[in-house]
């Protein structure tokens, strides 16, 4: 018996060793409890020099644009991720006691399943800071569906919610969220809902800097209409009802498909990095920032134990870069109300005021603007004093809310899921009006002139209270100079692309017919058509069309027999430019993409071998129904 508890000790001994290292004490608890041979989930955080606290006083130092900053961030974060994991992931390559190997360079870490005696070499390894266990999963979106019937548009409909945060003042001067970017970090999105189809990014530029699809390479909202009914609130408005559904109407979005409804369907955790790494540089190219958003909106949350995990560690890093980026990071608080012992992750990272911006619901369809019973409560678990403990930061209302389901439906339900959208909503304006602030600027705005509700001051129930977005206009107008919402008149304009191939398409070439709108006071003579195949990454080719459009008319330019390449998913994006350089209000709306599917003839008899299975190539696959 005594050789049998020395040899115990001698194994403990061994792993509280290592522990004194880079092992954390979760994982050695876990390596005990399990057989050598068995695999074990962990994250392996790797050291070095990047301070981003003194990146983010370069920037503002330099007075760095803040869409550059993404840019700036990315390069050096990859640079560094990619020197310093280097010999890492040699050493694991080498060996075959591992599985599900994930690197990323927002976090600088490398996830992956492992033997013990692989996780006890890599201990040893100078540039690696701590080994941990990856005990961290996705939770399911919840929400609380009011029973109520899916309705049409509401003709001149303005919903409560919208009034009860004070955006029309906003709107009657004339901020709309034109050219300002959302990122919905959601369950997915119906693009065709008349509420917002309109302003897809995907309508204008390449599918794959417009939507980070895991579970569908097609934007849908099969997933949940969740997030359908989120982007809604953002950003939705039915034209021809004029029914306002949404804050932002005239903001364009991009999305996701990375919620889900059930635990078992959940993406890795490590895999929901990866869309956050997506959004800083949706069309991998460093020297452009177009295409990065300006607001985030995540009604979501991690699925963790009511302790301090995750105060400290990937996650805040990963919240932390966000911020520094530019970008305002906004969570529902969760409905686990009104009784929660705690909050979960991340939304209790309380690094700073406003990083992972919090929002609480309440219910605007009255005056009282009473807390919703299902609104978590706080204080955070994470450490801290004062209203770094308090949770949440705010509210908006988030009951009975009215918002886009389905592909042209409407739903009303209730969730803090639906008031982080409120928020969202409201910086889209204020970042139309002070497009030079940072994201944490708009939001400390928005923090600093809530209305307070509940207790006197600052509480666990309310926060600050419920968000005034004129109040935080002023707020920042006392400081910054807004940029007027009409500055700059001229927009050139390619409205439509007309005479293009339905979705499967034989013929070798097409002729499109683009129609283009001189939405200025000033004849254009001349019109640069730039042209090009994303679907083969071709240069892009271009062609000068003599044109003479008079002011504030449109005219229909068609190219001749543009030649189409290899078979398959085609995608083509058409682009307009003045010859004169010309400063507009929108670049954005000056391109968009055309796609179908080419598929050549083939001579008969046709003979295929479906041993092998069905080659895409010859056959197109229907799944309307997913």
């Amino acid at each position: 018996m005594k050789h049998l508890l020395l040899i115990t000790n001698l194994i403990l001994f061994q792993y509280i060793s290592l522990a004194q290292g880079v092992i954390s004490p979760e994982l050695i608890k876990k390596m005990n409890e399990l057989q050598r041979d068995e695999y074990i989930p962990i994250v392996i955080h790797i050291n070095d020099n990047f301070d981003l606290l003194e990146l983010k006083q370069e920037f503002r130092d330099n007075n760095t644009v803040v869409k550059e900053r993404a840019s700036i961030i990315c390069k050096k974060m990859q640079n560094i991720s990619d020197s310093t994991q280097e010999e890492i992931l040699q050493i694991i390559n080498n060996r075959h006691d591992y599985k599900k190997l994930k690197t990323s360079w927002i976090i600088n870490a490398i996830f992956l399943e492992a033997k013990q005696a692989l996780i006890k070499e890599l201990s040893n390894h100078p540039d690696i800071q701590l080994l941990q266990i990856q005990d961290t999963q996705p939770d399911i979106i919840d929400y609380i569906d009011n029973n109520s019937e899916h309705t049409l548009p509401v003709e001149n409909g303005t919903e409560p919610g919208i009034e009860a945060i004070n955006v029309r003042p906003l709107w009657e001067m004339g901020y709309t969220g034109k050219g300002i970017l959302v990122f919905n970090y959601d369950t997915g999105v119906w693009p065709q809902h008349p509420a917002f189809s309109d302003r897809f990014f995907a309508n204008l530029y390449p599918m794959a800097q417009s939507w980070d699809g895991y579970f569908s390479e097609i934007p849908n909202g099969e997933i949940s209409d969740h997030g359908t009914h989120t982007l809604g609130t953002m950003a939705g408005l039915v034209v021809e009802t004029n029914d306002t559904i949404g804050i932002a109407f005239n903001a364009y979005w991009i999305a996701n498909d990375f919620v889900t409804s059930s635990v078992e369907t959940l993406p890795p955790i490590a895999d929901m990095i990866t869309s956050f790494e997506w959004a800083l540089n949706p069309d991998g190219d460093l020297s452009t920032y177009h295409d990065v958003p300006d607001v985030i909106n995540n009604s979501w949350r991690w699925y963790n134990e009511m302790d301090t995990f995750q105060c400290a560690g990937y996650a805040v890093e990963l919240m932390n870069v966000i911020e520094a980026a530019g970008i305002a990071n906004i969570f529902s608080a969760g409905n686990n109300g009104p009784n929660n012992t705690g909050v979960r992750s991340p939304q209790r990272i309380n690094t700073n005021l406003v990083n992972t911006f919090c929002v609480g619901s309440i219910n605007a369809n009255n005056d009282d603007l009473l807390i919703s019973t299902f609104s978590c409560r706080g204080p955070t678990q994470c450490p801290g004093e004062g209203s770094l403990s308090i949770y949440p930061e705010v509210v908006a209302p988030g009951q009975s809310i009215r918002s886009a389901w389905g592909t042209n439906e409407f739903n009303t339900i209730s969730g803090t899921s639906m008031a982080s959208p409120h928020v969202s909503g409201a910086v889209l304006l204020l970042k139309e009006a002070f497009p030079f602030l940072t994201g944490e600027e708009i939001l400390l705005a928005l923090y600093n002139t809530a209305n307070d509700l509940g207790d006197i001051g600052e509480d666990n129930t309310y926060g600050m209270g419920i968000i005034d977005a004129y109040a935080a206009f002023n707020y920042l107008a006392n400081t910054h100079t807004p940029v007027p919402p009409n500055l700059i008149t001229n927009d050139l304009h390619l409205n439509n692309i007309t005479n293009i191939p339905n979705e499967i398409h034989c013929a070798p070439t097409f002729n499109p017919v683009l129609t283009l709108s001189n939405n200025t006071d000033s004849i254009i003579n001349q019109i640069k058509i730039y042209y090009k195949d994303y679907s083969n990454n071709t240069d892009e080719d271009s062609i000068i069309v003599t044109t003479n459009i008079n002011p504030y008319e449109s005219v229909n330019v068609e190219l001749l027999n543009i030649t189409i390449g290899n078979f398959g998913d085609k995608e083509y994006m058409f682009r307009i430019a003045a010859i004169n350089p010309l400063v507009e209000n929108d670049y954005h709306n000056n391109q968009r993409m055309v796609r179908f599917k080419y598929k050549p003839s083939f001579d008969l008899p046709f003979i295929e071998n479906f041993q092998s299975g069905i080659l895409d190539i010859n056959w197109h696959i229907e799944n309307d129904d997913y």
